[in-house]
């Protein structure tokens, strides 16, 4: 009997495997027992607590409101045993961290360069907004940085950057020796732009339809290195956020009638000590 097992009570573990995974065997897999030896774990949880867990939707496991809370219950036990055994073992614990790839690249590199330094490890979740949302209200992630609009309120959150969005065009292009463009300077251009439904596409388009401003897209793409690569190859210009580096032969132009793009690192209350030194870093 190890550590782990004398400090985090066996069915919340096995609980919270299975809610990681949402598959029997997998999870039986992660724990080193059979799939017929969790299975009957979880019944017996379920009956303890008088509700079902989880159903079965066609081939799908789908955990239901009382295994959701369970879920995030059993998965901040998880944490805080980790984090503990951690501290035995290693100046700090984990730290995972869910945002876009975009946010990773040009919005945090900097605190996360600094708590690495300073010893902690730290566990990266690529994720859309809604998927680091989620991964958050799960559980599985200790912190959450988006853009745009904040996170649900439920969280605890700070608002750590806001950037003009500016237009990549070309050198050779007209508008690139204006200080700054209106939206009305975007009509007719081919816009790059992200698919539709993204948060960005979504907010230009929006923008552009309030203005009266005809456009088209030139291209698709997801995410700002690629909507950025595509400008300079000459497919178009695009509109992105005034972080992200400029690449030899375009010139950036803050755009006018564009809100700037707020960013959130979004939390639980109980992960609060586990990111103290990341919120220090933000809030810097």
């Amino acid at each position: 009997m190890n550590g782990r097992d004398l400090l985090e009570p066996d069915a919340l573990r096995s609980f919270a495997a299975f809610a990681e995974h949402r598959n029997f065997t997998t999870a039986a897999g992660a724990l080193h027992i059979s799939q017929p030896s969790l299975h009957v774990k979880i019944k017996k949880l379920a009956a303890a607590l008088g509700t079902d867990l989880y159903e079965r939707q066609g081939r799908t496991l789908v955990l239901t409101a009382s295994g959701e809370r369970l879920a995030v219950f059993a998965l901040d036990a998880r944490a805080r045993v980790d984090g503990f055994l951690g501290d035995l073992q290693h100046p700090a614990p984990a730290l995972t961290i869910a945002a876009g790839r975009g946010t990773f690249r040009w919005v945090i590199p900097g605190p996360i360069r600094t708590v690495s330094q300073q010893g902690r490890r730290v566990q990266v979740i690529t994720a859309s907004r809604d998927a680091a949302v989620a991964a958050l209200a799960a559980g599985r992630a200790d912190v959450a940085v988006v853009g745009y609009d904040p996170p649900p309120r439920r969280f605890q959150l700070i608002q750590i950057a806001a950037f003009p969005q500016v237009l990549m065009i070309c050198d050779q292009h007209p508008l690139a020796d204006r200080d700054q463009v209106s939206l009305g300077d975007l009509a007719g251009l081919d816009l790059i732009v992200p698919p539709p439904g993204r948060t960005h596409r979504r907010a230009l388009e929006r923008a552009l339809l309030d203005a009266g401003v005809q456009w088209q897209p030139a291209a698709e793409a997801d995410g700002w290195d690629l909507l950025v690569h595509f400008a300079s190859l000459g497919i178009g210009a695009t509109v992105v956020n005034g972080c992200v580096g400029t690449p030899d032969g375009l010139t950036a132009i803050p755009v006018t009638g564009l809100p700037a793009v707020r960013y959130w690192a979004a939390w639980r209350s109980q992960r609060q000590e586990n990111i103290a030194d990341l919120l220090t870093c933000f809030r810097s």
